[in-house]
């Protein structure tokens, strides 16, 4: 069962009210997904947010036909995914598949969006840790490409 202490401790409603938090436990419920089940697709109206319980997640973004362009890991507790279903157009930018057995909690987003119209405080509290967890992903993709820029560069010599 999650807890709104829990809840509270999440990377994305650490600020939040109790009653907000509990409204937020009354619109989700908790999922199990066995390794290697796929969660959303890229393209996928994005109905759903994501707060990682436990276990681990795989985010892949492709281009074209079967591109493969980034793979990004969610393991930490706590941690939120599925957030373009916060953002317009509302639809998943990556496919997220269960790279271990997981525990999910899954939030009904057109109830947060609903509650962020009724109260923008809640919503900008929640946007602006939004645009936090991006910049922090990007930063470490930007880090992973460089990186990666330096090895081809060293085999190539």
């Amino acid at each position: 069962m999650v807890t709104v202490a829990w809840l509270r401790k999440t990377e994305l409603f650490e600020s939040l009210e109790i009653s907000q938090l509990e409204g937020l436990l009354s619109h989700s419920s908790v999922e199990s997904f066995p390794q290697g089940k796929t969660i959303f697709r890229q393209g996928d109206e994005a109905t759903s947010l994501y707060v990682l319980m436990e276990g681990e997640v795989e985010l892949s973004a492709q281009t074209g036909e079967k591109t493969e362009l980034m793979t990004t890991k969610i393991d930490r507790e706590g941690s939120t995914f599925g957030m373009p279903s916060l953002i317009e157009p509302f639809r998943y930018n990556v496919t997220a598949t269960s790279s271990k057995v997981s525990k999910i909690l899954v939030i009904d987003a057109c109830y947060l969006r609903d509650r962020f119209e009724e109260d923008p405080k809640m919503g900008m509290e929640v946007m602006k840790k939004l645009a936090l967890i991006y910049f922090e992903r990007l930063n470490r993709m930007r880090l992973g490409v460089s990186n990666l820029l330096k090895m081809l560069k060293e085999k190539t010599r």
